[in-house]
């Protein structure tokens, strides 16, 4: 693997080392050659081109069917041999322009190639073209875009007369080593590709007597060996290898691909063995060097700070440039050759700082990583070229830090440089058995912080002032930094302001962005960027009114919704991020706001919102962070679902109805005094009926049992009737509390949000819940007022009257998250907590239900009458027997004058 990155690719351990190998001449880009042909070797196994079919032809993409793929490799303790042969068919024009386009790269500096056929089949005949291809090699540098100069080159031959249905084979054979890896050798068979392939062979001839370590991997089936003389053969056959395309934005560590890896190395102490003598830090320093590490060591004996400045000072001094030639593709140059020319790769800036470290004092040891296989390096077979990246991994005062010479000069104290995470590393010490994790510390989060003020105090027919402040810190300063260097100010402001513009249309510049760096104090930096936004208020003549949306385009790019929810590969996210982002808005006059908390919570992110407002300003914050740097394919249309209402939950509109619109369909203006004039008279209607039901279970006296002979004053108040007492008086300040936090939702503003089509968060259930829902605050109001009254005047009637009206609020509460439940734009409103809650609510009712129906104190407190409160005769109810008179007693009564 040649490739390796930072902001690009960077080419794994580049740099050329004459030490290690004498490269042959290679020709000169261009020149057409002719002693590149010769005939198979004689190890090789003869595979024949089958017949392409049907089947295969409709499966095939971009118009090329593959009928053969044919790769042997032949190992003899000295070099290795690798043969490929290949064979193709043209379905159509695009296939045509493939197939007659033949390339082989090569690494002259250590590789022979020798093609040994190129033939073309057409009507069951088979046309040897060889003799007449002119090839010419070129030195194409495909990395050199990304500074990466590896000296290889490209054998390309176009092909005459090739025609749509012809199919195209060629041979070839590529010998040799790099000689860094010594006399070990490892490869890899492919066995399936992203097209299927109707033959697929791959062959392997080993040393009988040499240890091979074999790593299957994605279901690679197990190879028929034979042995033959000194070498043992491993064959893999497959007829009709189906092909596998991946779902698209699936993570680069993804590969699915059964294939076969093989080598001499077994355990990744063996890699780290062969890395140890190639990052071996020189004991003897030239006099620069030394003059360097003198000036570092008088900063301070502070050993994080010496750390800090060596890093510092290679990536400041030592420019990034791979010279990967031969060799040099794995080994580092000598840190006097890059200190004298001062430019270098990933292993040459590496080791170049391991060098200052190791004169600072301060242990640090090379890290082998990989910038795209990350946590997959788990599953492969140990062997150098496993990682396309190095980096320093420095133990400084009990704290690991993996540090990256090639980034940009990262300012500040150590703790707060950026520090980027691989998953795993191979750390190239004595001791290393095994790949080390990359604990993901909060120096390898990207964090960003964004507050946008919208200032429209001027009036809503005006222009807003808007200043977005972003501030960004470890990672995601040095990216800033480095966009801000590489761009001149002017282009970097048309780029911020198209970005806004797709928000806001009528926004422009008001004054050019200003950048505050607080490098080298601490690696932050913040951007301030002032526009002015024309018709932030909209108008928007369907719903007749003026409305303005907060936009947060920053989180919306964190939430993508991904193309495809079907799919067959985990899903790529960005990770780890933290973000935060502000929106404050001001406002000419008051408004009506409902402040909330939401939260949208994934396996792969979570999102919350708090919403605070009053009068003239309103306050939006958000918080996105990131949980996972993937999402496995199964889970992909749940994260999908939950995207979708973390977008829904981050829309906000703030609007204003138009003057005299009338109630049936148009909206009123905020002007007229706020007031929603037809729900104020319906609720009061139903305060006046409630009362007037009230005043009637008031006069309710409640028949006595024939034979009752309780007092008719009753007994006190006293025992668990206390607690009882205390619980009414608890339920009057939730019915008071509750009356307070609702009325707000019938204000004109808010009632025509929920209830309006166009509406911020309109539903059709909504009036007809809010209406039900002051029905019942007005009922349990009243309600309460009679069940205080006639529990403390020990009233007969009290006992039925708290069990209707207690039960009659659970009733309700229970009504009332079932009709939540059915509405979106109220999910947010209804919580575990209030179920488990209402559960609670309804075991406390049934104890004191079954209390005050059983309880003998009960029975003889209340039972007031209210003829007897209200003064009325009352002696034919009276609970005594009536006075009986004899005979006689009655005529001397009567006689009486």
């Amino acid at each position: 693997m040649r490739a390796c990155a930072l902001l690009a690719v960077c080419g794994l351990f580049s740099g050329g080392n004459p030490a290690l190998a004498q490269a042959p001449k290679a020709p000169p880009a261009g020149q057409v050659l002719q002693q590149l042909s010769g005939p198979s070797p004689s190890w090789v196994s003869e595979v024949q081109v089958p017949k392409g079919s049907a089947s295969g032809a409709e499966q095939s993409r971009q118009g090329i069917q593959y009928l053969l793929s044919d790769v042997q490799a032949r190992v003899d303790g000295k070099q290795r041999q690798m043969f490929r042969h290949y064979a193709l068919k043209a379905l159509n024009e695009k296939g045509l322009e493939s197939a007659a386009n033949l390339e082989i790269r090569f690494d002259p500096a250590y590789e022979q190639l020798v093609v040994h056929s190129v033939a073309v089949h057409r009507q069951g005949r088979r046309h040897e073209r060889l003799p007449a291809v002119e090839w010419r090699v070129v030195q194409r540098e495909k990395e050199l875009d990304y500074l990466i100069y590896d000296g290889s080159k490209t054998a390309h031959a176009f092909l005459d007369d090739v025609r749509v249905g012809d199919v195209v084979e060629y041979a070839y054979t590529v010998s040799g080593s790099n000689p860094v890896f010594g006399d070990r050798f490892f490869g890899t068979f492919d066995l399936q590709w992203g097209s299927p392939v109707q033959r697929l062979h791959a062959r392997l001839l080993w040393p009988a007597g040499r240890p091979l370590n074999l790593r299957p991997l994605n279901g690679a089936p197990e190879p028929r060996r034979v042995q033959r003389g000194d070498q043992q053969e491993l064959v893999w056959h497959k007829e009709g290898q189906e092909g596998l395309q991946l779902s698209p934005d699936s993570p680069a560590w993804y590969d699915p691909y059964a294939m076969v890896q093989w080598g001499d190395f077994g355990k990744w102490s063996d890699v780290a063995a062969w890395a140890l003598p190639l990052y071996k830090v020189p004991e003897q320093l030239p006099a620069g060097l030394r003059a360097e590490v003198k000036r570092i060591s008088g900063l301070g004996l502070d050993a994080k700070t010496r750390t800090a400045e060596a890093l510092r000072w290679v990536q400041r001094e030592v420019r990034y440039l791979g010279v990967e030639v031969g060799a040099g593709s794995h080994a580092p140059n000598p840190p006097e050759l890059v200190f004298k020319r001062r430019f270098g790769d990933c292993k040459d800036k590496t080791l170049l700082t391991l060098t200052l470290l190791h004169h600072l004092g301060v242990p640090a040891r090379a890290a082998l990583v990989h910038t795209q296989q990350r946590q997959a390096l788990a599953q492969v077979l140990p062997r150098p070229s496993a990682f396309n990246h190095v980096i320093v991994r420095a133990e400084v005062d009990g704290k690991t830090y993996w540090l990256d010479p090639t980034r940009s000069s990262q300012p500040g104290p150590l703790d707060d440089l950026g520090q980027s995470s691989y998953a795993l590393a191979l750390v190239v010490d004595p001791s290393t058995q095994a790949l080390t994790a990359m604990e993901s510390g909060p120096a390898m989060w990207s964090k960003r912080q964004v507050s946008v003020r919208l200032d429209a105090r001027a009036g809503l027919n005006e222009a807003a002032l808007m200043e977005v402040t972003t501030q960004v810190e470890g990672l995601s300063a040095e990216q800033m930094r480095a966009n801000l260097s590489a761009e001149n100010a002017a282009e970097l402001q048309q780029r911020y302001l198209n970005y806004y513009a797709r928000y806001y249309p009528g926004i422009v510049v008001d004054r050019p962005f200003e950048v505050r760096d607080e490098q080298p104090a601490v690696n932050k930096i913040q951007v301030l960027e002032r526009y002015r936004v024309k018709d932030f208020f909209a108008r928007v003549e369907a719903e007749k009114r003026l409305e303005a949306s907060l936009e947060v385009p920053e989180l919306l790019a964190l939430l993508q919704s991904p193309r495809d929810t079907i799919r067959n590969a985990p899903l790529a996210l960005p990770h780890p991020q933290d973000m935060r982002h502000e929106v404050e808005l001001l406002l000419p006059e008051s408004w009506t706001f409902k402040n909330e908390v939401k939260e949208v919570r994934d396996r792969a992110f979570e999102l919350s919102r708090e919403i605070q407002g009053d009068g003239q300003r309103l306050l939006i914050r958000d918080h996105y962070r990131s949980l996972a740097d993937h999402v496995p394919a199964d889970a992909t249309a749940a994260y999908a679902a939950n995207v979708e209402k973390a977008r829904k939950m981050l829309g906000y509109v703030v609007y204003k109805t138009d003057p005299g619109a009338s109630a049936a369909g148009d909206q009123v203006s905020s002007e007229s005094a706020g007031l929603n004039l037809p729900v104020l008279l319906l609720g009061g209607l139903t305060l006046a009926l409630l009362v007037h039901l009230a005043l009637r279970l008031y006069r309710w006296d409640p028949a006595r049992k024939p034979g009752d002979t309780l007092s008719a004053a009753g007994e006190p108040l006293g025992g668990l009737l206390w607690l009882l007492a205390l619980g009414i008086l608890i339920q009057g300040g939730y019915v008071a509390y509750g009356a307070w936090s609702a009325w707000p939702a019938y204000g004109l503003q808010t009632w025509h949000m929920f209830t309006m089509p166009g509406g911020a968060r309109y539903h059709p259930m909504m009036a007809p819940m809010l209406l039900l829902e002051m029905v019942a605050l007005l009922a349990q109001a009243v309600g309460w007022c009679l069940l205080a009254l006639l529990f403390f005047k020990r009233r007969a009637s009290a006992v039925p009257v708290y069990l209707g009206y207690m039960w009659a609020v659970v009733c309700f509460a229970t009504l009332d998250q079932v009709l939540l439940a059915q509405v979106p734009v109220l999910e947010d409103q209804s919580s575990s907590k209030d179920i488990v809650e209402l559960i609670r609510s309804a075991v406390v009712l049934s104890f004191w239900s079954w209390y005050v129906l059983k309880s003998e104190r009960v029975r003889k407190t209340f039972v007031v009458r209210y003829r007897a409160e209200s003064g009325a005769d009352f002696a034919a109810q009276s609970p005594a027997a009536p006075q009986t008179l004899a005979p006689e007693a009655i005529a001397a009564h009567s006689a009486q004058p």
